[in-house]
């Protein structure tokens, strides 16, 4: 009986890696590269993250950004946004988004406020590795393709979990250990079965933070599960009182964005979204993640014309399942547990864009095995012919 289980789940095991090996190859690959896009563009100061040399003064204003960035593009902006990091060492990132639904992205000193880079974002290596990532480069449908074979891979991992146990107590040993002076089908087989072993217990996380992004169903099911039962809140909304159009008090929005960015010292950076339309507010993000490994924000959506807070969304009225969402991005790209976290993250990608490699020599080598050559005719068998 489990003899055939287990015959039932490598079959399937088998087919479903078939069908999904080239989209977790690519997204695996991609992934590995993306996990450490800020360490390498700081490095090579290149990409959006950047240094600038820090200056004592203060910084230029959310208004003062906008009014650079908007002279610089020169035509109509559809959507704006900024984030500025508190420790005075990076640069302004601006991204701007057109009439395309294109995105541009702006680099500013945030003590000036001088452009130092301005290029078009769809065209970089990054977000070329983004798009292949999200989406494998195919326009509409590609995500779908990714979403499916991210879920089929954590069937994947849960079945070879099952067919990764031995029939007996002996066979444990070789189940933990590659042997590295073996031949290159034992080799390839231990690199399958003993490396998918440890990257599952990481990558299952990885994979169903990806889900999140793909299908509601994954990301209620998460917030029910860490907040006790409760439903995903309903997003707050607000509109800026249009009576006062063409009386933008910009100096008193300054100052209230800058009152709520200066009263936390563990400020990391504050993300803004400007206003998209004559009633939409700003979007005003802080975040208190200096110190710790998870996302600590305040969200305030503030009246464009008037200055004043509409709605207040902060970190201590949030749940478990508010603070599991807010925490999705960092623990699918390892950050959760810092620096070394990210490498872990890698590991555990690189193993997983491995694994479709492997188990196809695997599958290979045992179709080539199956392959029966006829034996030769015997001499008594030809005298009686």
């Amino acid at each position: 009986m489990q003899n055939n289980l287990k015959k039932a789940i490598r079959k399937i095991h088998l087919w479903l890696g078939l069908t999904s090996g080239l989209v977790v190859f690519l997204v695996g690959l991609t992934g590995c590269l993306y996990v450490f896009q800020e360490e390498i563009s700081l490095m090579m100061q290149s990409g959006v993250f950047r240094n600038v040399e820090v200056q004592q003064k203060p910084f230029i204003s959310p208004i003062r950004i906008k009014e650079i960035v908007e002279q610089e593009y020169g035509k109509p902006i559809i959507n704006m946004n900024v984030t500025t990091y508190q420790g005075g060492d990076r640069a302004n990132i601006v991204w701007v988004r057109g009439e395309d639904r294109r995105y541009t992205a702006f680099l500013l000193n945030p003590y000036t406020g001088e452009v130092i880079d301005t290029y078009p974002y769809n065209i970089t290596f990054w977000a070329i590795v983004l798009a292949i990532h999200t989406s494998l480069l195919i326009p509409e449908i590609g995500h779908h393709f990714v979403a499916v074979g991210t879920l089929i891979f954590v069937i994947m991992m849960i079945s070879g979990l099952f067919l990764w146990f031995p029939k007996s107590k002996k066979g444990y040993k070789q189940r933990f250990q590659v042997k590295w002076g073996a031949s290159f089908k034992r080799l390839n087989y231990d690199l399958h079965n003993v490396l998918g072993f440890y990257m599952t217990w990481l990558s299952i996380f990885i994979a169903i933070t990806g889900l999140v992004w793909s299908y509601e169903w994954v990301d209620k099911s998460i917030y029910w599960l860490a907040s006790g039962g409760e439903t995903v809140k309903e997003t707050e909304m607000a509109v800026s009182d249009t009576r006062f159009i063409g009386q933008e008090k910009n100096g008193k929005i300054d100052n209230e964005m800058l009152q709520l960015i200066d009263q936390e010292e563990e400020l990391y950076s504050y993300f803004l979204i400007y206003p998209y339309d004559s009633t939409s507010c700003y979007n005003l993000t802080l975040n208190y993640s200096k110190g710790s490994f998870y996302n600590r924000n305040d969200t305030y959506l503030i009246d464009q014309y008037t200055g004043e807070i509409r709605v207040s969304s902060l970190w201590q009225n949030k749940n478990n399942g508010d603070i599991l969402q807010e925490a999705n991005y960092n623990i699918h790209v390892g950050a959760i547990l810092g620096l070394p976290g990210k490498f872990l993250a890698f590991f555990a990608s690189l193993i997983a864009t491995s694994l479709p490699v492997t188990g196809f020599l695997i599958w290979r080598g045992r179709k080539k095995k199956k392959r029966k050559v006829t034996p030769p005719v015997k001499k008594k068998e030809m005298a009686l012919a």
